[in-house]
């Protein structure tokens, strides 16, 4: 079954687009096929309520208590900072910080702990693979299987919507598919809001958007190749758009948006620098990046890429 709602309160096309595939729905089905390319290409949602990826017994109880992973705990409840995995190396990324609150933090993974939680890590990156393969079989091959981010600290105040952009690691100009699914241990619900199209937002804000030139030591960095090479003027309007939208209060505040409740088990599907979104609450959240080129996608003209394109007049990348 396959159902497409939308928020009481708004129009059509106001606020992001939601598909939800129902629970025994072969992925391989081609109406759903063309229904999901669809939505996902059109800055929607994919939304699977019981997606298939469980933890075992073990798992649960491992993950019931940041303590048994964790050495250290964060003052504040932000849902940061995360575990990072490299499915390429099959490991957690050791030095992988965040800002928390001005303080830079990385979540440290017990040694005790940490090969229990890689091998969910790197068994969450297959099965996302799999899913998005059937989903979206012209795909296959194209994709760059990137990060998986696991959040296991509570996050108890609201972010701000945003698109996302690429921080130190560029894009330039493939889109960030992203699978993230809930896998709280004890049927916590995961809440995000979702807000208006990418272009509305885009057009709103573009105006101000100035993005300067890349920092001398993103640059050699990217020639050094530690990151995924130097930065385009897409990946630096995407950042700027996405601060300007982060810091507008007014916006934060009146802005179109659908609240979702993702309740654990649940797993869902975006390009996320396509659609709109922050997270409210939840705790422990698994999600797996992919790297999607333009030119594979069904119609192009819908990336984020050739939509700033078009509104910019200049070539991005």
């Amino acid at each position: 079954m396959i159902d497409k709602e939308l928020d009481a309160g708004y129009q059509e096309g106001d606020t992001v687009q939601m598909l939800t595939i129902e629970p025994g729905t072969d992925l391989r089905a081609p109406e759903l096929q063309r229904a999901a390319i669809d939505t996902l290409e059109g800055g929607g949602v994919i939304y699977l309520p019981k997606s298939g990826f469980e933890l075992s017994g073990h798992e649960q109880e491992l993950i019931s208590d940041t303590a048994n992973i964790l050495s250290r705990t964060p003052d504040v409840e932000d849902g940061r900072p995360t575990i990072i995995f490299d499915p390429a190396r099959g490991r957690i990324k050791k030095y992988h910080y965040a800002q928390v609150r001005g303080k830079m933090m990385r979540a440290q993974v017990k040694d005790s702990a940490r090969p229990q939680i890689e091998a969910m890590m790197s068994r969450y990156s297959k099965w996302t693979e799999s899913v998005i393969t059937q989903l979206f079989p012209s795909y296959q091959g194209v994709l760059e299987r990137k990060r998986v981010t696991y959040r296991p600290f509570p996050r108890n105040n609201i972010q701000s919507l945003h698109i996302d952009s690429s921080y130190g690691y560029p894009t330039q100009g493939r889109g960030m598919l992203r699978v993230f699914s809930n896998i709280n241990p004890i049927d916590r619900l995961r809440i995000w809001q979702l807000g208006e199209l990418f272009e509305p937002f885009v057009r709103r804000f573009l105006p101000a958007a100035h993005p300067g030139e890349p920092g001398w030591i993103t640059s050699i960095l990217g020639r050094l190749g530690i990151i995924d090479g130097p930065k385009t003027p897409y990946d630096r309007y995407i950042a700027t758009l996405r601060s300007l939208g982060m810091r507008d209060k007014e916006y934060q505040r009146t802005a179109p948006r659908k609240i979702m409740e993702f309740p654990a088990g649940a797993s869902w599907i975006a390009i996320t620098d396509l659609v709109l979104h922050g997270a409210i609450s939840g705790q422990h959240s698994l999600d797996q990046t992919f790297y999607l080129p333009v030119e594979a996608m069904k119609d192009s003209s819908r990336s984020s890429l050739r939509i700033l394109e078009r509104l910019t007049g200049q070539a991005l990348v």
